[in-house]
């Protein structure tokens, strides 16, 4: 089976390593975005598809935007591949990519479909509570993640697993469930099944305002937007008019929550090797933190720096 793959950050990775190891298939070239200026030096960062392609000797194309990119689709053509594979590519493809070749394209994509149809899944899922997630292969249409699913795979959401960390066991999950999906396509087995669009849900981009934590929220709520929305935008908050970011959080187990609830939204009742903190309907411990233009930090070591004591609150807007 003849491939063109086209993938960009490293949740798309595995499935190019899982292709790259199927005897069967044989990768006619890898598309990626462009170079990207990054970090507070803009400096240029390159795709991890892009570092993975070079170094594999694999014929290497990157888009800025593939589907204005005439002389692109044409190259693309050219090499005669059976089979386009997308895989957090970023990029939206117009009729002319889909039909590039015959077997049209195949998408993995980071939820079960239809639900959190959009470009940030795996954070959606958390920030939402979801207690189970997975991946789906599914054929790729022009409206956004709208096609049919030929298979799909499953994983639970741990209480305290982040974005970051779930991301991980994604991409992985999704190397495996492609292969099998591309067996049953050569084998004239697979069987595209149209999604449920009664139980649609969205996942669109994430945004910077999106990591403001708001004290008079639920524990509940709060704890799964510090673990969802990393590595970007990050959870945050303000104290003595200042940044800080919070990068690791438990919910205390019921039994140790003897201390009054009366204190308002925001203010720290406890302080051990977390900082209790005070939510709409009980409290949150957090373990590491970030203040402003500085690295992450244990939550005591902070403590002990900026002299923080019972009592001090944390901005609740």
């Amino acid at each position: 089976m003849k491939v063109v793959y086209l993938g960009t950050p490293d949740f798309a990775i595995p499935s190019l390593e899982s292709l790259l190891n199927t005897t069967w298939v044989k990768i006619l070239a890898v598309c990626t975005q462009t170079d990207k200026q990054a970090g507070r030096g803009n400096k240029i960062k390159e795709p991890p598809v892009k570092k993975l392609a070079l170094e594999k000797s694999l014929l290497l194309f990157q888009a800025e935007k593939i589907s204005q990119d005439k002389e692109l689709i044409k190259r693309l053509k050219d090499l005669n591949p059976d089979i386009l594979i997308t895989c957090a590519f970023g990029q939206i493809l117009n009729q002319e990519v889909l039909d590039i070749a015959p077997l049209g394209v195949i998408n993995v994509h980071a939820s079960l479909l239809p639900k959190y149809r959009g470009a940030a899944p795996i954070n959606w899922a958390i920030i939402k509570g979801e207690t189970e997630t997975g991946v789906s292969i599914m054929k790729t249409e022009l409206g956004l993640d709208t096609g049919p699913v030929l298979l799909q795979e499953k994983c639970t959401i741990d209480e305290n697993e982040t974005a970051v960390e779930l991301t991980n066991k994604l991409s992985l999950l999704g190397a495996s469930a492609l292969v099998n999906a591309l067996n049953l396509i050569n084998k004239n087995e697979a069987k595209f099944i149209p999604q449920d669009n009664s139980q649609v849900s969205k996942a669109p981009s994430l945004k910077k305002e999106l990591g403001l934590i708001k004290w008079d929220d639920t524990t509940k709520n709060i704890h799964n937007k510090i673990r969802a929305i990393q590595p970007w935008p990050s959870a945050y908050t303000h104290f003595n008019n200042t940044t800080v970011k919070l990068w690791e959080s438990r919910i205390p187990p019921l039994a140790s929550c003897l201390l009054p609830l009366a204190s308002e939204s925001g203010t720290i009742i406890e302080i051990k090797d977390y900082i209790r903190v005070k939510t709409q309907d009980s409290f949150i411990d957090i373990y590491k933190v970030q203040p402003e233009n500085k690295k992450i930090i244990n939550s005591k070591d902070w403590v002990n720096g900026a002299r923080i004591k019972i009592g001090d609150k944390f901005a609740n807007r």
